[in-house]
């Protein structure tokens, strides 16, 4: 974070926040005309709107930057950054199933980067017209208001099923953890988990083998909300471990 002029950093901040929002109307007017699904393989499944909603973003920050970009849908534009070059990390529509079949639990995550270090993340929820936004030092913020933490609790851990993941053992993993909660809840939507962990809707979020386009955001606004534990460990080249309490 200290490496980023502030001035510069908050330019970056207010594009990335400007981006997502840039989404609604198209993801809205997509949704209630019927989402049309380009493929499914397995748990996965891709849709015309998520490739939509990136293409926007994208002609977005290339229209007001020139950082690399790295997309799920597109992967990365041009080229790949230098180890310690800021970079965008996009997941352009976030809980692709929800959106399919019409359950109003998705989002829109971008965040910049520097390596696996997310300095900045903004995640908009187009359905409640929610854009959260922060970052290490920044705090964390809801549509432009500081969000105040309630203390913290050991009470609502959030959770997923990763499209590759083995699920007997993510079955066994979450069951070692039901001591030490009070409930679990899934959203589908990793992004978005992460956003009400760092508002405090939630209490905490663990997921293994999830990608880093769905977390990286959610991660930046967990270090700007001051979370008392975060930890995101690489597995390969984008797929990530992660466990966040607030």
């Amino acid at each position: 974070m200290t490496l980023v002029k502030s001035a510069n950093l908050q330019e970056l901040a207010t594009t990335a926040c400007e981006a997502v929002r840039l989404t609604r109307g198209f993801l809205l007017e997509q949704k209630q005309g019927g989402a049309v699904a380009v493929s499914q393989l397995g748990r996965d499944i891709k849709l015309a709107a998520d490739a939509g909603s990136e293409a926007i973003i994208r002609a977005f920050l290339v229209e007001h930057g020139d950082l690399p970009i790295l997309g799920e849908e597109a992967g990365w534009s041009g080229r790949a950054p230098e180890p310690d070059e800021l970079h965008w990390v996009l997941d352009p529509l976030d809980g692709s199933f929800n959106y399919f079949r019409g359950v109003p639990l998705y989002g829109v995550s971008l965040a910049l980067c520097r390596g696996r270090q997310a300095v900045f993340g903004a995640i908009y929820d187009p359905e409640r017209d929610e854009l959260f936004a922060g970052g290490a030092g920044l705090g964390l913020s809801l549509n432009g208001h500081l969000v105040v933490q309630p203390a913290p609790a050991r009470q609502m851990l959030a959770t997923g099923f990763p499209s590759q993941a083995d699920v007997a053992d993510t079955l066994g993993r979450l069951g070692a953890l039901t001591a030490d909660w009070t409930k679990m809840r899934m959203l589908g939507a990793a992004a978005l988990s992460l956003a009400w962990v760092a508002a405090g809707r939630l209490d905490g979020y663990t997921e293994n083998g999830i990608m880093w386009w769905d977390v990286a955001a959610g991660l930046a606004l967990a270090e700007g909300a001051g979370a008392r534990r975060i930890v995101c460990e690489a597995i390969s080249q984008f797929a990530v471990n992660v466990f966040v309490e607030r």
